[in-house]
């Protein structure tokens, strides 16, 4: 109770005088990060972590806010395209992670009726399938109903290194692909490769059609996010680097026949060499650092995001609250 008193107070200074300061000078941009947006009553809401999606009832409430309170919204390549002198006080972009299927179905439509513009940063090897990424093949596994561990799973459980008792929650499954984040992605695709994989799962992805159409008729700009989702970390070879990182973005172009200029660290994870790399092949990268990038002191090629998820950003208050930074 007292708990929950506390952190409703700090929500409300921070969504009331933290957003009043940070809306004054300095010429700041704020980059939201989204990655799934979907219906709460979808089953793919409830097959995902928690951190990782909005309800479409959410999302709509963010745009209207951001409407309300008559804060511009652009791109972060037209932000930079910008002169200084001509940028508003604080401006934001908005910005979806991975090409997830829904962002075509319940975001890019709202955000289009509000005359938003947005990035989607895809990833190229990944569009029209089935959820790809190991964290979805994981919790695929770790919250089925009736699941069962077999011999299959020893090289899956050595990674956990822990004993689990399924079905877990959604929260205990967050968790445990935390903990899997310290093994290469290798080992643990590796490790899921030993494990019959369900058949006919369904489309979750956006596929080459549909990009192709946000960017022409809904204001949505395509960015680079690799082409398979490797975190780009120490010990990856040159090769693999530049299919990741150079080839990514060629195909992208190839694909939707427009520049592209930006490009999304998956995890926000990134080595020197990775890093020069995409400083050679784009004019901006995006990461997962969280914070709010001013015009007098950003780093176009390390840009700082504020993640949004739906327990943290579900009130107007809460909202603003997690614009201003200080939540």
């Amino acid at each position: 109770m007292i708990k929950q008193l506390v952190k409703n107070t700090l929500s409300f200074v921070a969504g009331t005088l933290g957003w009043s300061m940070v809306r004054r000078g300095n010429k700041k941009l704020i980059i939201l990060m989204y990655h799934r947006v979907l219906p709460v009553n979808d089953p793919r809401y409830q097959r995902e972590e928690p951190g990782m999606v909005v309800s479409d009832k959410t999302f709509a409430m963010h745009m209207q806010t951001l409407h309300d309170e008559k804060v511009p919204v652009m791109t972060v390549s037209d932000w930079l395209a910008q002169p200084e002198s001509t940028r508003a006080a604080l401006t934001v972009a908005i910005t979806f992670d991975d090409g997830w299927l829904d962002n075509y179905e319940f975001a890019f439509p709202v955000l289009k009726q509000f005359g938003f513009r947005s990035t989607l940063y895809v990833v190229t090897d990944f569009l029209g399938k089935p959820a790809p990424f190991w964290p979805n093949k994981v919790l695929q596994l770790l919250l089925a109903e009736g699941a069962q561990p077999t011999d299959d799973w020893a090289p899956l459980l050595r990674l956990i290194d822990k004993r689990i008792s399924l079905p877990l929650s959604r929260d205990e499954a967050a968790q445990v692909i935390d903990h899997l984040k310290s093994h290469s992605d290798h080992e643990i695709y590796q490790a899921l490769a030993a494990i019959p994989a369900k058949q006919n799962n369904p489309v979750e992805m956006i596929s080459t059609e549909q990009l192709v159409e946000a960017k022409d008729t809904m204001g949505v700009e395509i960015g680079s996010h690799t082409r398979r989702h490797y975190r780009l970390k120490e010990g990856l070879s040159e090769a693999l680097l530049k299919e990741e990182i150079v080839d990514a973005k060629h195909i992208l172009q190839e694909m939707t026949g427009a520049p592209v200029t930006t490009f999304c660290f998956p995890n926000g994870d990134f080595s020197a060499e990775a890093h020069k790399l995409v400083q050679s092949h784009y004019s901006a990268a995006v990461t997962t650092l969280r914070g709010i990038n001013s015009a007098h002191n950003f780093d176009a090629h390390k840009l700082l995001r504020i993640g949004v998820h739906n327990d943290i950003s579900d009130t107007p208050m809460k909202f603003k609250a997690k614009l201003s930074g200080w939540r």
